[in-house]
């Protein structure tokens, strides 16, 4: 896999941070997993978008039978609204 560098401008105290959490690892090898999570998460919005255009939006009763029945993660579920 081929490596560019880039130069970024970043909130000094979010810097801080991340540099903090990515220890030895190092910084560039934090941003590249922060990217590639960000990435993945928007090819998933968008296949959702397209199975909501193809489908139809998840019906109310079954969104609430999953939120009913879904591990309490102490994180909000959020649906994609139509």
């Amino acid at each position: 896999m081929a490596i560019a560098k880039v130069s970024v401008s970043v909130d000094a105290d979010l810097l801080a941070e991340a540099r903090e959490l990515a220890g030895r690892r190092g910084l560039s090898a934090l941003i590249n997993d922060a990217l590639r999570v960000r990435l993945q998460h928007a090819r998933v919005g968008r296949l959702l978008d397209e199975m909501d255009t193809e489908f139809g939006p998840v019906p109310t009763e079954i969104e609430e039978e999953v939120r009913r029945q879904w591990p309490q993660t102490g994180r909000p579920v959020h649906f994609p609204s139509a």
